[in-house]
């Protein structure tokens, strides 16, 4: 069933993620980012950060948050979906101890060849209201097939 383009413009409910030096140590070694600002204080404060940083792409863990909640509401199945693009705009970068908040939005639905084109904007600040990063994805939503998947 195609998503109903007056969904266009949904603001989900802000979502909270507190980011812990395990969580971002466990993400650097699950990508294979051997940097040791991600797991080495005194590495990171050598650098100018006052705490172990996370690489770029962990936005993903409190954006995919986000993610769930727009499915959830559109009764879209992840086993449905393409994840066609994928791009961050870091403010700065995320540290052990944020406390983040991401808000939600669809910004487009559009149809192309019986699929559903879905552009999603995550805003991912601090809880002191501080931009760390916007996250912007395009997800392709196949039509049902045969097979009622």
């Amino acid at each position: 069933m195609p998503i109903d383009p007056t969904a266009t413009g949904r603001v989900y409910p802000t979502q909270a993620y507190e980011v812990s030096r395990e969580k971002i140590r466990e993400f650097a070694e699950a990508v294979g980012d051997a940097n040791p600002v991600h797991r080495n204080t005194e590495a990171a404060k050598a650098l100018g950060h006052a705490e172990v940083i996370a690489p770029p792409t962990f936005a993903m863990i409190p954006v995919l948050s986000g993610f769930d909640v727009l499915m959830d509401d559109l009764g879209i199945v992840y086993a449905r979906v393409i994840h066609a693009n994928q791009r961050f705009v870091h403010a700065r970068p995320i540290r052990a101890g944020d406390q983040l908040r991401t808000t939600t939005t669809l910004d487009t639905v559009r149809s192309v060849g019986g699929n559903d084109l879905l552009a999603i904007r995550c805003e991912v600040e601090s809880g002191t209201g501080e931009r760390i990063c916007t996250a912007s994805a395009t997800l392709l939503v196949r039509e049902v097939g045969g097979d009622g998947a």
